[in-house]
């Protein structure tokens, strides 16, 4: 072999050698991934939590009462009503629009039939069927949550 061909042998083998070297292996980017999932959890409660506070949003809106639920809406809320009201809203602003909506609504049945549960805004959807002015009527609706303070809360409350 040539001397110019022995030296671009060993530059590639070398270069080879070092690129190997930075480039984690994929078992250990796994590893990584799961352990900072698993220090994410320990942190921030989900599901369990996550589901209570879905139901009990669920079942105030069955019984029209959301007075109770005040306590788990975020200092800020964004609320987009079917009925005209939209933007951001304390959390006593947000109870007196969602109570003034569903007292005007003879509530029939609702039941959140979609979630996601993980991840930092989890979100639960479903659709509310209602007697408005003798007339069998429904929207859907949807909640989002988010982690403030060491608890979740609502922060987003759309019916359309």
């Amino acid at each position: 072999m040539r001397p110019r061909a022995l030296v671009l042998t060993i530059i590639v083998l070398l270069l080879g050698h070092t690129l190997q070297a930075q480039v984690p292996d994929i078992r250990s980017l796994k590893q990584k991934k799961a352990g900072a999932a698993r220090q994410l959890q320990g942190r921030i409660p989900q599901r369990a939590d996550v589901r209570r506070l879905f139901e009990t949003i669920e079942l105030g809106i069955v019984r029209s009462s959301l007075t109770e639920s005040s306590r788990h809406f975020a200092d800020q809320v964004f609320v987009n009503m079917s009925s005209g009201e939209s933007g951001y809203f304390s959390s006593n602003q947000t109870v007196s629009i969602l109570q003034r909506y569903l007292s005007s609504r003879t509530s029939l049945s609702f039941e959140f039939s979609r979630f996601s549960e993980t991840g930092t805004t989890p979100y639960a959807t479903g659709r509310l069927s209602y007697v408005s002015r003798g007339r069998k009527e429904s929207a859907q609706v949807y909640v989002s949550l988010r982690y403030q303070d060491s608890r979740w809360v609502v922060s987003q409350f759309n019916v359309y």
